[in-house]
């Protein structure tokens, strides 16, 4: 792929998963800055990215810390060079404990928990390692998918992690999910500050039993800007923000979309055109995607291998080029097993997507 450097966009081969690195560029100075001024650390997620080459180039542009939702994840962010990582889920398998006690001693790592029979399996497991594991208890904040509830039951259970040898009790994870796409953002905000309060009321009751807590995380780009700065909130952890979609965009529009798939034109007839690249290439898990600086055409199928563009008149003749922004960056960057990051229409670098494919 090193000899696609230096190329134009048009002389490329269809389709390529693309990355404009300006867009990039102005996502990060955006939210970096503002976490900056909010006194609160960004960490950015990887399970939207998957390619370590991009983490690399983030942690250059000041955002060191990463959270992940699979331990391969980790391992790809280890194997790039990043030293500070979440993985912001429950690792339970037994097979997979091992692979945790060698990454915890080569990174500073740590992990969600909601369970006691999971704090005992990997206080065991560290014991046999030698090895020491950041732990933060992960609360359902009105998501309803895994955590602990808000209160007395995660005091308990970070109790637990607290008297657990070769685990570190580091504090509190709590994800709002469910609200990162409300589209009333009136809604958006007094549900979000609903979900923080239930968050902090916990971690007020931990520390008044008098275990101390480092940190409480929280938010994703849908919500950030309502969880940054409040009281007793040390991170936000969004990811979609450095490459986005056109659904995430919708809530989101101060980010810019960097990705998109370069894909040529096929088939043209009186009021469609066909592209050479459907939903093995192109997510569609949050809507329709969107044609990237044409708004007037529209996309009205994905097949596997093709895209039918509904647009009269028709722009395009056979052998064009389209760009399409996907529905879904975190899915789409999944389908692909390598990414061209670009710059003024021109490929800057060529970077394998290393998680791709993966959910170990």
């Amino acid at each position: 792929m090193s000899d696609l450097v230096g190329l134009p966009l048009d002389s490329l081969d269809t389709p390529q998963l693309l990355i404009d690195l300006d867009i990039v560029d102005a996502n990060l100075r955006r939210l970096f800055a503002a976490g900056r001024e909010r006194g609160v650390n960004v960490r950015t997620h990887f399970k939207s990215l998957k390619c370590a080459g991009l983490a690399r180039y983030i942690a250059r542009h000041g955002g060191t810390t990463f959270l992940c939702a699979k331990l391969n994840e980790a391992e790809v962010l280890a194997g790039a060079g990043i030293t500070d990582i979440l993985i912001a889920n429950e690792v339970t398998n037994p097979r997979k404990l091992p692979r945790l006690a060698d990454l915890a001693r080569r990174v500073k790592l740590r992990v969600c928990v909601d369970d006691p029979g999971n704090v005992e399996a990997l206080s065991t497991t560290m014991q046999k390692a030698g090895a020491t594991l950041g732990v933060l208890v992960e609360v359902d904040i009105g998501m309803a998918r895994c955590g602990v509830a808000p209160g007395e039951p995660a005091l308990q259970l970070a109790r637990q992690v607290t008297n657990s040898s070769g685990l570190r009790f580091d504090g509190l994870q709590g994800y709002d999910g469910h609200l990162q796409l409300l589209p009333d953002v009136n809604e958006r905000r007094a549900k979000c500050l609903q979900a923080v309060e239930l968050l902090v009321g916990t971690r007020r009751l931990i520390e008044r039993a008098g275990i101390p807590i480092e940190v409480v995380t929280a938010a994703g780009t849908g919500t950030w800007e309502f969880v940054a700065g409040q009281p007793g909130i040390t991170e936000i952890q969004p990811g979609s923000f450095v490459l986005m979609d056109c659904a995430y965009h919708s809530v989101r529009p101060e980010f810019g979309c960097a990705l998109s798939i370069l894909a040529g034109v096929i088939s043209v007839r009186p009021s469609w055109y066909v592209l050479d690249a459907g939903s093995k290439a192109i997510s569609k898990d949050f809507g329709t995607p969107v044609i990237k600086g044409h708004p007037e055409d529209k996309v009205v199928k994905l097949a596997e291998e093709h895209t039918k563009v509904e647009a009269v008149p028709i722009p395009v003749k056979v052998g064009d080029q389209r760009q399409v922004i996907p529905a879904h960056c975190c899915a789409t960057m999944n389908l692909h097993r390598q990414c061209l990051a670009v710059r003024g229409g021109k490929v800057e670098v060529c970077w394998p997507i290393e998680a791709s494919g993966r959910y170990d």
